[in-house]
């Protein structure tokens, strides 16, 4: 299971975003006792304190009695396409990228979080969380995020899967 992080309060308690997330992983991992979570996310260049948001993550799933050798940290992605990144490099270092992955983060932010995964070659699934007394669907304001974000990151893979194909092919310059 991947966890992505989210916003954090100034005093480094995890904010709503965050604790939606962290309430679908808990339920997901008390009702699968082999299963392991990846929290991933650092510190976004806004954020209002200086504390991981994986760090965050971890430190409430340990206190739910989520036992620490089931929990994986990737503490310095700021963005969802390094958390993408980072997260496949430690994910196959410690050879846990068989099986597919489950994505939890919110409803609207899955696809763009689905495609920056997959272009870093991982097999995912979104988990959409819905949380009773959540807040209610997307503002246009967040959906229009997402659709701009969603855009970038297929320019960013279409990129990847050129450099992959052609390499990077150097431009002669002549003095």
């Amino acid at each position: 299971m991947l966890l992505l992080g989210a916003p954090l309060h100034a005093d480094g308690s995890p904010g709503p975003a965050l604790h939606r997330r962290l309430a679908c992983a808990l339920r997901r991992l008390r009702r699968d006792p082999n299963a392991r979570v990846l929290a991933t996310g650092g510190v976004p260049p806004r954020a209002l304190c200086r504390r991981a948001e994986a760090a965050a993550a971890a430190a409430v799933l340990a206190s739910a009695g989520i036992a620490a050798d089931r929990i994986l940290v990737e503490p310095r992605a700021r963005n969802t396409w390094e958390n993408a990144e980072r997260s496949a490099l430690l994910l196959r270092q410690a050879g846990l990228t068989g099986a597919p992955l489950l994505l939890v983060t919110d409803p609207w932010h899955v696809p763009r979080a689905r495609l920056a995964f997959r272009a870093q070659g991982l097999s995912v699934r979104g988990a959409g969380c819905r949380v009773a007394g959540a807040e209610g669907p997307p503002a246009w304001p967040r959906l229009l995020r997402e659709a701009v974000g969603f855009g970038l990151y297929l320019l960013r893979w279409l990129r990847v899967i050129l450099r992959s194909r052609y390499g990077k092919r150097r431009v002669s310059r002549r003095p």
